[in-house]
């Protein structure tokens, strides 16, 4: 049983045990306020106790109907979760209940695969550049770099 259902349950018991012995229900919600403090260390306003005592009283069974039971495995918790309807009428999501980590990006860019081929075209064409018009060999090395096109294209 977990910790707030036992005081719920110890609270509910006090004051059918209070009414019964005549007490009114001011002195109950003093008294209780006491012994919650020290045996469940939770502060719970006198008031709160008074009018849970007064509803009991009118009444007149002693009977309070409690509220329905915190579910506390994970796999109640994620069910109740799942059949929950997370969109409004318009089709947007309900205020915090999107999935994923946060709102997605407002533009999102598509991503390009990465290719350094321009890069290294312009270092050749750089590197072929540096051949001087009059060197002797000119012609070999261009036809050099003519055959290599023609066989990796």
């Amino acid at each position: 049983m977990a910790h707030s259902e036992a005081c719920q349950l110890f609270i509910e018991e006090q004051i059918k045990e209070g009414l019964a012995a005549g007490k009114t229900p001011h002195s109950i919600g003093k008294e209780l306020t006491s012994v919650i403090k020290k045996y469940f260390e939770a502060i719970i306003p006198a008031e709160a106790i008074r009018s849970r005592a007064r509803r009991m009283k009118k009444s007149g069974t002693g009977q309070m109907t409690s509220p329905p039971t915190t579910p506390t495995n994970h796999s109640e918790i994620q069910e109740k979760r799942h059949n929950q309807v997370l969109t409004d009428d318009k089709g947007k999501f309900k205020k915090g209940t999107a999935p994923g980590p946060g709102r997605p990006p407002k533009y999102e860019t598509p991503v390009e695969p990465y290719s350094c081929a321009l890069q290294m075209a312009s270092i050749a064409i750089s590197q072929l550049s540096r051949i001087r018009r009059g060197d002797p060999k000119r012609k070999e090395a261009f036809q050099e770099v003519i055959n290599w096109i023609n066989d990796n294209w």
